[in-house]
């Protein structure tokens, strides 16, 4: 599956109606404040669309775009939970997750991810935040000490 045919899929979902879309993603078990994430859109705005308020086009397609990767990961993928995966932090040393790629219109990553071509989440990282690792490093260092325990030491 590429990006490309993602985005296809994406746009015939986003003919359905999006009180229903965003219905599916909170059955998948996405929180509000992750679709509105995805969305750009602030978790209020997401309430009164779901109560039938209208929506930007490219608000409507972030969302159908979100369910459909959702389909394909759960089809083709076998993601069991979709959402829990896409919340779940890419690598220990940085914050970034699978949400955070699709907010960023990276949908190549985030099937790169889901199909396991890369199978280390570190390089996904690279080509989406080059400078993760300065960003996120910590200043301090754990290390096993003479004795065996485990100790810290700041890093300059």
């Amino acid at each position: 599956m590429s990006a490309a045919e993602l985005q296809v899929m994406g746009n015939q979902r986003a003919k359905e109606d999006l009180a229903g879309l965003l219905q599916e993603l909170i059955e998948l078990g996405f929180s509000w404040r992750a679709i509105a994430h995805v969305a750009h859109a602030s978790v209020p705005i997401l309430r009164k669309w779901r109560m039938g308020f209208p929506a930007t086009s490219e608000h409507h397609r972030r969302i159908a775009q979100t369910v459909a990767f959702c389909q394909i990961a759960s089809d083709k993928y076998r993601i069991e939970d979709v959402a829990g995966w896409l919340e779940t932090p890419l690598h220990p040393e940085a914050p970034t997750t699978g949400l955070d790629l699709l907010a960023g219109d990276r949908l190549d990553l985030v099937l790169r991810l889901a199909s396991d071509r890369w199978g280390n989440p570190a390089q996904v990282l690279d080509e989406f935040e080059p400078e993760w690792r300065d960003s996120y490093g910590s200043a301090v260092k754990v290390f096993t000490a003479p004795d065996g325990l485990p100790g810290i030491c700041l890093v300059e």
